[in-house]
């Protein structure tokens, strides 16, 4: 792995903080070695146009559409427009059961990676949609 910027408010510093959560979170589904349990990164989520996670997983057998966050902090945000375009995602990804012919769509989550603590995951709703989120690591949940 190249190393890390040393200056920790550079942009370059910020973003690999952020690839390295990515990365740390997908490990976890993949190392797994488990049927149910892979992960998939969609690198450039942010940037453009098109609607899309960081990251998508299945855990247990369950469909995730993955807002991956990491911080310093005791919290960490996510904005009213990364709920949005992960929403869109949610709402647009959706897949046909070819044996009953139902249709489901993949659970979306944010997973916030607190530098030296742990994660935390908070499924979203629409209601997160209209103002984003606050997630603080010693309330484990919004805030």
């Amino acid at each position: 792995m190249p190393k890390k910027p040393s200056d920790p408010k550079s942009p370059r510093y910020k973003a690999r903080i952020g690839y390295e959560g990515e990365y740390s979170l997908l490990r976890r589904f993949v190392d797994t070695g488990e049927k149910g349990f892979y992960a998939l990164r969609t690198p450039g989520s942010g940037s453009g146009k098109m609607a899309k996670p960081d990251m998508v997983a299945v855990d247990d057998g369950e469909m995730l559409a993955i807002e991956v966050k990491s911080s310093g902090k005791p919290y960490a945000m996510l904005t009213a427009d990364q709920v949005a375009r992960l929403m869109e995602f949610v709402e647009r990804f959706e897949i046909k059961c070819p044996h009953c012919g139902g249709r489901f769509n993949p659970k979306p989550v944010a997973a916030v990676r607190f530098v030296g603590r742990g994660w935390r995951f908070i499924e979203l709703s629409r209601e997160t949609l209209q103002r984003g989120i606050m997630i603080r690591w010693d309330d484990h949940g919004r805030g």
